[in-house]
């Protein structure tokens, strides 16, 4: 690794922990987008960009727009895992792109992409990038296999409800809406747990469309795809909060 990519390249082992594993007792794709997240806010926190510090200082706060994860094989305990994550040039001037690749040896486990913007506190209007002196600098030219975010269809015809939610007080995050990776977990709820048997969740887009706050009434829709399951949140009066497909495959547990 060269020296520039040792600045700008964020990397951590982690060992999992038994309240990440699923129902299998394996760590998957609901461990591994927390571990995502956890990677990404504490490479912005050291570049002087994060979430705790940037509300005071620029006026702006973090929002993320999209992700994108691809699980190789699920793990249990015996070995940590490693972590690396980066961010990706834009392209563009509003839109921030992170990366991260997680390990388990030499072994890639998971891959994934996360897409976040700034958002003005007070106007609540998104705001560019330089307004907190963001620098190309910090951006890594790396490979990334993880496939381009795509169309997720918001319509609702064909769809079938499969449960209500509330938003609730352990959703919220410091800019007290639901927090995003809560979201991930009504996602996987849309599925029986005779669907997940000798199963893991392989690829999981998921876009952010509009903020839930405490109290909403939300109803969580599934509709099956080709080779994919497409799941919709929508708020009460019908407007989609999220939208995200899902795939699975036979599961695979290193």
């Amino acid at each position: 690794m060269s020296e520039t990519e040792q600045k700008i390249l964020f990397s951590e082992s982690k060992d999992q922990q038994f309240r990440d594993a699923d129902a299998d007792g394996a760590i998957g794709m609901r461990a591994y987008l927390n571990y995502f997240q956890d990677a990404a806010t504490t490479f912005m926190h050291r570049l002087g960009w994060g979430n705790d510090t940037i509300h005071e200082k620029y006026g702006v706060a973090w929002v993320f727009l999209k992700y994108r994860m691809q699980v190789l094989a699920k793990t249990t305990y015996h070995e940590p895992l490693h972590i690396e994550c980066w961010a990706e040039p834009a392209g563009h001037s509003v839109a921030l792109r992170n990366a991260v690749e997680i390990r388990m040896g030499d072994q890639v486990m998971a891959r994934g992409r996360l897409e976040s913007c700034l958002v003005d506190l007070d106007t609540m209007r998104v705001t560019r990038l330089d307004r907190i002196g963001f620098r190309p600098e910090v951006t890594l030219e790396r490979a990334n296999p993880v496939e381009a975010f795509t169309q997720i269809r918001q319509n609702t015809e064909d769809m079938w409800e499969i449960y209500p939610y509330t938003v609730r007080y352990t959703d919220l995050d410091n800019n007290r809406h639901m927090t995003n990776l809560r979201y991930i977990q009504l996602v996987m709820d849309a599925f029986q747990p005779e669907e997940y048997r000798g199963k893991m969740l392989s690829d999981l887009e998921i876009h952010y469309r509009n903020q839930c706050m405490f109290g909403e009434q939300l109803t969580i829709l599934r509709e099956k795809e080709e080779d994919a399951h497409r799941i919709l949140t929508l708020k009460k009066d019908g407007t989609p909060a999220v939208c995200a497909r899902v795939r699975f495959a036979d599961a695979v547990i290193l």
